[in-house]
């Protein structure tokens, strides 16, 4: 029996089901050409390094295969009319257990990198949080300012209403002043009038008396 590992790209949008028949189909090929499934890892949805099919992402399945030649003739040949593998390759490895867990500890270290790449992102999400929220408390601090300038504003028009309210109640009693005093002297004056008058005819009948 020779060791193989096979590395194939399936399409990036196939539903979970599809791509469960397709890989079953692909398992009953190696099994009914006498061949064996030793390990088998998942790498995932990946970059690829150019656009193949007009795909720039497939999921990526590492297998490594005992079988004959035979066998990997038949599996490669139904990768190559299979709608749902879009890159394959096929190399011949010595020791399958070794190669299996190199890549195994591989796919772990990736892991653990890009999850340690995640967690900076939530700590540095958290500060502009708070930056955000500093921010809106002073956008409310400034509204409450303004509410209280508009208030303020609103007051003293307020005041300046009543103000010439008040004075349009209360005109200044310059004319009535002046009237009342002028008025005591006019009847003063026509007081004096009457009295000389008086004086004059009685001194008039007293001359006639007099000529008598």
């Amino acid at each position: 029996m020779i060791g193989y590992e096979t590395v194939f790209i399936t399409h990036p949008d196939l539903e979970e089901d599809v791509l469960k028949t397709s890989l079953k189909k692909f398992k009953d090929l190696i099994k009914k050409a006498k061949g064996k499934v030793v390990h088998e890892h998942l790498w995932g949805r990946r970059k690829m390094a150019y656009s193949i099919a007009n795909q720039k992402y497939g999921v990526y399945h590492i297998w490594y295969l005992e079988g004959s030649g035979t066998m990997l003739d038949e599996l490669q040949t139904q990768f190559r009319y299979s709608d749902e593998v879009i890159r394959f390759q096929t190399v011949r490895v010595e020791d399958l257990e070794e190669e299996s867990n190199f890549f195994s500890e591989m796919l772990k270290t990736q892991q653990e990198e890009e999850a340690a790449r995640k967690v900076p992102k939530v700590a540095d999400s958290e500060p502009d949080k708070d930056k955000d929220k500093d921010k809106d408390k002073d956008k409310d601090k400034d509204k409450d300012k303004d509410k209280d300038k508009d208030k303020d504003k609103d007051k003293d028009k307020d005041k300046d209403k009543d103000a010439d309210s008040d004075k349009k109640e209360s005109p200044e009693p310059v004319a009535e002043t002046e009237k009342t005093e002028e008025t005591p002297s006019a009847e003063k004056d026509q007081e004096n009038s009457v009295k000389e008058d008086d004086s004059e005819k009685s001194e008039s009948t007293q001359t006639e008396k007099t000529e008598a």
